[in-house]
This record gives C-alpha cells, structure tokens and sequence, in this order.
C-alpha cells in the first residue's frame, strides 16, 4: 500500500534542499538523512506480515527515534505516533498526529516533553 510521503503542516519547506537549507540556518543540521521510499516500502512490509501474522494490532503505535520530519511515521502506520526530535525545524515540520515524546539528549537522559509543549 503506497502512501504519500508528502508533509502536512503548512510551515514545512516544500522540498528536501529547502529543509537542508532550513536547518542549515537555525544551526540544527544534526545529520538528518530522508528515507527513501524503497527504505520504507520494505519496513512497511514487514510490520504487514507481523499484523497478518497477528504479532502486531492492525494499527501498531510506533515510536522514531530521530524522527527527522515524521514522514516515516505517517507512512508506517495509522496508529499512534510518537517521535523523538531534536531538530526544531524538523519537529515544525510534523504533522500534528505525531506526539514528540523528547527532544534532546543529555548526558545519560532524555529530556522529556509534555503534551503541551508543541513547538
């Protein structure tokens, strides 16, 4: 099942250059790499053999750890979606289904956000 790998807040640059660009700017290019569609096509099927092989729910809740700009995450699942993002302008960039959970790494922890802290 293809899905469009699209973003769907509207402050999102229109291509990958353009977010390049971005994070460039706000000094927040922490070696964000895109998943091809390829990438994501084989993780996406494997997580349907799990749900046809009744290991997984039919919508699994999926948490991306460097979740760049939560493409992955809407294209891997209709369930639940939680990231883990340190890029500002990446985290803008998601949609709003997806609830970040941290947001940078200090030391030994993970510095938790709550649902109220959308950026």
């Amino acid at each position: 099942m293809q899905q469009n790998l699209s973003l769907s807040h509207q402050a999102a640059p229109k291509s990958t250059a353009a977010m390049v660009a971005r994070l460039k700017q706000t000094d927040s290019d922490f070696e964000w790499y895109p998943t091809t569609t390829e990438i994501l096509n084989i993780i996406k099927n494997d997580i349907d053999h799990l749900i046809d092989e009744r290991y997984l729910e039919s919508q699994p809740s999926i948490l991306d750890c460097g979740a760049g700009d939560g493409r992955s995450l809407m294209y891997l699942t209709a369930g639940k979606k939680y990231a883990i993002e340190k890029a500002k302008p990446l985290i803008s960039a998601m949609d709003r289904e997806i609830f970040v959970i941290g947001c940078a790494r200090k030391a030994n922890y993970l510095q938790m956000r709550s649902s109220n802290d959308r950026i």
